[in-house]
């Protein structure tokens, strides 16, 4: 539900509530969501537009497998379905949705969803957005037309040639009329930059100081069945330097695909547009067959070859006021376009499909979870009155962060005691092992007499570093379960702000375990290979000791059996680098 600081899609989510009759509960299902609970105390499970189905583990798998085993009605919300459409058609068949809320024309469902595939899935043709019932009523009068300070306004994005001609108009009609005021000394407030988007009540503030609102058609004609579409047009980028390649240089590749099917839709801008009465000039377009030109908005040739009369009309402030007019009765007076009209459809066709199945209700209620966190880490999801807002969903995404660091940091921990006991264990065999070559190549014991005295002694750098680290972990357990406990008695009091504090203090210690943990591992590493060097020089310099020595005749050769003792080990030794190797790169 990160999607909920869009306006557009809150009311989506919100009006399903309120128009339904349903007893309706939220919860949040993407970015690993971990459910807590089963849906067996519910008739009818909605899956809203924002939980996109078509991008593999977006939605999480917890949240599958109880949909799966749920045996109510199913109904998916769907746009956008041009992308990856084979992964969001698999996703229909798995989950075994009942009913689909497409953007895709009636006369065009075969394109898409082939009966023979889909013989017992309802597909209800609706809109990206409606109008909310009470919020033209809530709003300021109109200001006039002629005191508004923008003469033309418009927000969009460049998203190149990847969704063909409808994904390059929302570009093009935003950069070529800007181009043309500029070049009159016309002002304007046209943007198609991230940085320039406006959200919440603040677009509606926009909306309304504008004299006309700039728009083309949502949606796009090119469906990507497969991803060959994506891969290409990363392909290209990728030969570009990064940069996106162009409506123009895409257009090869997408044309065909293009021309396959007529997906231009009316946008939630139109309808926010008529609410604040606010006159548009739009693209010539489709629209869903539910705006008429010149009768609900002034007509912009794709060429621009009108342009200038387009101008003068919005001169004539009279006839912008009664074009205004007549959008605002067609598209919110009449009510045919609100969410009360959009949901009572939708719960035709819940009812319908209730009684196919035969279902006569939920008989369990639903069991809210007493842990508020999983194994895992993660927040253990429990059905809400409400959607979560932005704030909620930064915890659940910072939580999942906390998880993979608590869990490298266990990891390491584990490590780091594994490679400990190997090297403890090592290096007093490393010097017995040279303690016996000696004593086997010499006519004398020398084990004690001149081997350097730091073998035998309790105090080394590899000790010291074992002891540091002793030391300072001692206590971190108790912290990490301190912290932990913390947090979860933050989210059982239902207090974001508190729950973000304990999440914030959870997670630098885990960061900061995991970060330091990689140096020690590091330093461990270090004090390990320096004390086997030591070890072995101090053994070569034995071994040089014996061969200045006269060569008794009884005496076998020094170097021949030393090699023959001590190459094995050194291998072993050796051996535990590639391990160390591969989980500092790892944790790096």
């Amino acid at each position: 539900m990160s999607s909920t600081f869009v306006q557009t899609t809150l009311d989506y989510l919100s009006a399903f509530k309120r128009f339904s009759g349903f007893d309706v509960d939220y919860v949040h299902v993407t970015h690993h969501a971990s459910m807590g609970f089963d849906f067996d105390g519910y008739d009818v499970v909605f899956h809203s537009y924002c939980s996109r189905l078509c991008f593999e583990g977006y939605v999480s798998e917890s949240y599958r497998e109880r949909l799966r085993a749920f045996s109510g009605v199913k109904v998916l919300a769907v746009q956008d379905e041009y992308d990856h459409t084979d992964v969001l058609k698999a996703a229909i068949k798995d989950l075994q949705f009942d009913i689909v809320l497409t953007c895709v024309p009636q006369d065009s469902l075969e394109y898409v969803y082939p009966r023979a595939e889909f013989p017992n899935v309802e597909f209800i043709t609706v809109f990206t957005g409606y109008v909310p019932d009470d919020f033209a009523a809530t709003l300021p009068p109109a200001r006039p037309l002629a005191e508004r300070p923008i003469f033309i306004g418009y927000r969009g994005r460049d998203i190149g040639g990847r969704y063909g001609r409808l994904g390059f108009d929302k570009f093009e009609v935003g950069r070529r009329t800007k181009e043309l005021c500029d070049l009159r000394g016309i002002k304007t407030d046209i943007a198609m930059d991230e940085a320039s988007r406006i959200y919440g009540t603040a677009w509606f503030d926009f909306v309304g100081d504008c004299r006309a609102m700039l728009g083309s058609e949502s949606g796009s004609n090119v469906f990507d069945f497969d991803g060959s579409i994506e891969a290409r047009y990363k392909e290209m980028m990728a030969a570009n330097g990064g940069v996106p390649p162009s409506y123009a240089e895409f257009l090869p590749i997408v044309a065909d695909r293009d021309g396959e099917i007529e997906m231009g839709q009316i946008s939630p801008r139109v309808f926010e547009c008529a609410m604040m009465r606010t006159p548009m000039v739009l693209f010539k377009g489709r629209y869903s067959d539910a705006i008429v030109p010149d009768e609900h908005y002034i007509a912009l040739n794709k060429d621009f070859s009108n342009f200038e009369e387009v101008l003068a009309r919005l001169e004539d402030l009279p006839g912008l006021a009664a074009m205004t007019e007549r959008a605002f009765d067609h598209l919110v007076g009449s009510g045919r376009f609100t969410y009360r009209a959009f949901y009572a459809r939708v719960v035709e066709a819940i009812e319908r499909r209730l009684v196919q199945k035969s279902w006569t209700g939920a008989d369990t209620a639903t069991q809210v979870p007493a842990e508020v966190l999983d194994p895992d880490g993660r927040v253990l999801e429990a059905p809400k009155p409400w959607p979560m807002g932005a704030d909620e969903f930064q915890v659940r995404t910072d939580v999942g962060v906390v998880a993979v660091y608590r869990q490298e940091f266990d990891t390491l921990i584990e490590e780091f005691a594994r490679v400990r006991a190997i090297f403890e264990s090592e290096l007093p065999r490393l010097r017995e092992i040279y303690k016996e070559s000696i004593e086997a190549l010499s006519s004398q014991n020398l084990a004690h007499e001149t081997l350097l005295p730091a073998w035998e002694q309790d105090v080394s750098d590899f000790k010291r570093i074992l002891s540091l680290y002793d030391t300072a972990t001692a206590s971190l357990p108790s912290r990490r379960e301190q912290v932990l406990a913390d947090f979860r008695a933050a989210l059982a009091s239902h207090s974001t702000a508190t729950s973000r504090d304990a999440l914030q203090q959870m997670l630098d210690i885990e960061k900061d375990g995991y970060f330091g943990m990689i140096e020690w591992i590091k330093q461990l590493n270090e004090a390990y290979q320096a004390e086997r060097l030591q070890l072995e020089h101090a053994h070569r310099a034995q071994l040089d000791e014996l061969n200045a020595r006269p060569v008794q005749a009884s005496r076998p050769q020094p170097m021949r059996a030393c090699s023959a003792l001590v190459g094995p080990m050194v291998r072993t030794i050796s051996a535990v680098k590639p391990l160390l190797r591969r989980l500092l790169k790892s944790s790096g």
